[in-house]
């Protein structure tokens, strides 16, 4: 082993690291017995089921303590290819992977299938507009556990309000959620940030920095932890597109640091940025050769800063694809181009499913199965979410999907869900 004064700067972070994640899952034990002992006190059961909590929680810092010797070990010989501290750099047998690993082995199938969307409130609770959190959520998410909520302005009545509602979401969730909304830099689309300058008018990083610093420490100070943005597509403002204005410019090589920029400032708080929407805007025709020199470019230098989630969008790629499936349902857009070729690691979201461009051509269930087969790990807004969940489910049983690529999604999803809470 090497003396403290021979580690490098990378093996000291590292081992800062693994010592903050052992710290933080001590602390998640302790609160967790606290809680619900004292909810429960006396119920025999349930604090033998808390022991057996606190069992797996000291069995995955054991672990994770054994691993860091040959972290470390290992860390010299694959430097040149890891780059940097991003989560998806590590081997699958790193401390952090071994935690997730242990802490999601005990998920039932369906809990885990549920985990995989990212619905409305209304979507499970019946209420026509969700501005607080009652029993009707507490006892849909415990029917539900679903992997996040996303919010409208419409579920957003005063600061007070929100941030009573996401508490009590939070509380009522066996699992960790995803709480999200959709904040580009510009309008305020309603959740109390304030205006900042659209993207088009952002020419330097530091504005961008400024202006989504600004949207996530206000949306963080909510409790939401998702934001769905930057829009990473390339148009220019007298295109016509509905996204112009929306997008940082017409040239990938000036939109990216922007781009990238934007996705940090959000992740430095603590707010997971969902980069939308691959493979780009426009695409139906556009070629491969297009994609390389424009959209590509900004998917290739994300995925290297490391940002966590990226969402497909439901238009078609012919140019890619070949043929009229919706990107978001396509196995040759997702597994084939965004892993295999640019190497994404992280969250795949899906556009919207209850758009017409999929529910003309799809039923709910049908479409959360293409996108699961197709590589896509969290299904969003589905036209029915129980329909959809029911066809993932049925899909497993008759061998459709696999419980194995069940578990890769739920596995990449809490990688990025416990990242937060692990590295401070």
């Amino acid at each position: 082993m090497k003396d403290k004064d021979e580690l490098t700067d990378r093996e000291l972070r590292r081992k800062r690291r693994i010592r903050s994640q052992i710290l933080a899952y001590a602390i998640l034990a302790l609160l967790v017995i606290i809680i619900v002992v004292a909810a429960y006190f006396g119920a025999g059961k349930l604090i033998s089921s808390i022991k057996k909590y606190n069992e797996k929680v000291n069995d995955a810092i054991e672990s994770a303590e054994s691993s860091v010797a040959n972290d470390l070990e290992n860390d010299a010989s694959d430097s040149d290819t890891q780059g940097s501290d991003n989560i998806y750099d590590y081997a699958d047998n790193d401390a952090l992977s071994d935690l997730v690993k242990s802490l999601v082995q005990d998920m039932t199938l369906e809990e885990k299938v549920a985990g995989m969307f990212i619905i409305s409130p209304e979507s499970i609770t019946g209420v026509s507009t969700v501005i607080q959190a009652g029993e009707g959520t507490k006892n849909a998410l415990a029917e539900n556990p679903v992997g996040g909520f996303i919010y409208s302005a419409n579920n957003y009545k005063s600061e007070e309000q929100f941030k009573e509602m996401l508490s009590k979401t939070i509380e009522y969730s066996k699992y960790p959620m995803f709480l999200a909304v959709s904040q580009e830099c510009g309008k305020d689309t309603g959740f109390g940030v304030g205006d900042t300058p659209t993207a088009m008018e952002i020419s330097d990083t530091d504005s961008a920095v400024a202006a989504y610093t600004k949207i996530a420490q206000k949306l963080v100070s909510y409790g939401i932890n998702m934001n769905l943005a930057p829009v990473s597509a390339v148009v220019s403002e007298d295109s016509g597109s509905e996204l112009a204005g929306h997008t940082f410019g017409s040239d990938a090589a000036t939109a990216s640091p922007l781009i990238n920029a934007s996705v940090k400032a959000m992740q430095d708080v603590e707010l997971n940025a969902v980069l939308m929407k691959f493979p780009g805007a426009n695409i139906e025709n556009k070629s491969i050769e297009e994609f390389n020199n424009t959209d590509f470019v900004i998917y290739q230098s994300a995925i290297s800063n490391g940002t966590d989630c990226i969402m497909v969008t439901n238009e078609k790629a012919k140019g890619i694809t070949g043929d009229d499936t919706p990107a978001t349902l396509s196995s040759v857009v997702i597994t084939d181009t965004l892993r295999n070729v640019l190497g994404f690691k992280g969250v795949v979201i899906t556009d919207s499913l209850n758009s017409s461009a999929i529910t003309a051509e799809y039923d709910a269930g049908s479409a959360a199965v293409a996108a699961v087969v197709a590589g896509a790990d969290m299904i969003l807004e589905p036209e029915d979410y129980k329909k959809a969940y029911d066809g993932i489910i049925q899909a497993v049983a008759d061998g459709t999907i696999t419980t194995e690529r069940i578990d890769e999604s739920v596995y990449r999803i809490y990688k990025v869900k416990y990242k937060n809470a692990l590295e401070q």
